[in-house]
């Protein structure tokens, strides 16, 4: 009894803390809590820990610092490129706007009624000033004004971002471009969208109802599971779509740092000539539900073991794309 109440304790808070987490990215507050990305704000720093900093350009920019909530600002404007499936060319031209607009803090002050991360004026039709306020939303409408700019990839960041914001002072964006690019070229490779909170927590939910039940060998349940049976099924009940085996599931998703797993992450091991032999789905705090094998039964153990080769986020980009050619 004490087991099984432990347990639904367990499930409850799993619950509880994703659809609070979906609820944080769905209201975009642009804060740490609320950042849709794989990654912390630091990483855009060249040694951890630091701030970012220009390279070689003139000017105020190439002493300019990237501070955390700058950080995290950028980070944002970039997770939400990598959300849209824009190139990022989009967040260069975004990141470098911002800077220029209000040096990537969400000011509730401006020329006129101008407020916010990229100065947008609720008067001309950027929404109202809470919306304008709210990073998420102002850069959600930056980049749907933006992919409408013909031929906007081709044309000088200086012009596309002008013909974006018809600011007074077009030419000032291009000294930020430097200072753009080696921030978005930090951030793009490992800023992952990861799945909304509830669909994680069903996830979770369907894999912690399996636990006591017996390995079998090409069993996906409901009364036996393999590894890999056992995660794409807990997908399946989020409506996810994810292949059968591990050495697939492990091409299907892009990998995760680690140190930045996150629950609801696949965790792969014992590397055969095809890929990983063994799945496992993480639920935090350096645990794991999985189908060990035919002398035990679905169960949680740690995932810090010697065999462990790296992690994969089943994210909807990863499932609706292409497989990763690994």
């Amino acid at each position: 009894m004490k087991t099984a109440a432990a347990g639904a304790a367990l499930l409850l808070l799993i619950i509880c803390a994703f659809v609070a987490a979906a609820t944080s990215i769905l209201t975009g507050s642009g804060t740490p809590g609320g950042l849709a990305c794989a990654i912390t704000p630091a990483t855009t720093s060249s040694t951890a820990g630091e701030p970012v900093a220009a390279g070689t350009a003139t000017g105020v920019a190439s002493t300019l610092t990237l501070d955390l909530e700058q950080q995290t600002h950028a980070a944002l404007i970039v997770q939400i490129a990598v959300e849209r499936g824009l190139p990022a060319r989009a967040a260069v031209i975004a990141v470098a706007t911002a800077l220029q607009e209000s040096q990537l803090r969400n000011v509730h002050y401006g020329h006129l009624d101008s407020l916010g991360l990229f100065q947008q004026r609720p008067s001309q039709g950027w929404g109202t000033p809470e919306k304008v306020l709210d990073p998420r939303h102002a850069t959600s409408t930056f980049y749907d004004r933006l992919v409408k700019v013909p031929r906007w990839e081709q044309l000088p960041l200086t012009r596309a971002a002008q013909a974006v914001q018809r600011s007074g002072r077009p030419d000032a964006y291009a000294r930020w471009e430097p200072l753009a690019q080696r921030t978005v070229d930090a951030l793009t490779g490992t800023c992952v969208p990861p799945i909304p909170g509830e669909h994680i927590a069903a996830v979770l939910a369907y894999a912690h109802a399996q636990l006591g039940k017996p390995y079998l060998w090409g069993a996906e349940g409901p009364t036996a599971f393999d590894c890999s049976g056992l995660t794409m099924r807990a997908y399946q009940a989020a409506g996810i779509s994810i292949p059968r085996v591990a050495a697939d599931q492990w091409r299907h998703g892009p990998p995760i740092p680690a140190g930045q797993e996150q629950p609801g992450d696949l965790a792969f091991f014992h590397m055969d000539a095809d890929g990983p032999g063994h799945v496992g789905l993480v639920i935090g705090n350096g645990q794991m539900i999985h189908a060990p094998n035919r002398r035990s039964v679905v169960k949680i153990d740690s995932y810090q073991r010697r065999d462990l080769i790296e992690f994969t986020r089943p994210t909807t980009h990863a499932v609706t794309g292409q497989p990763d050619p690994r």
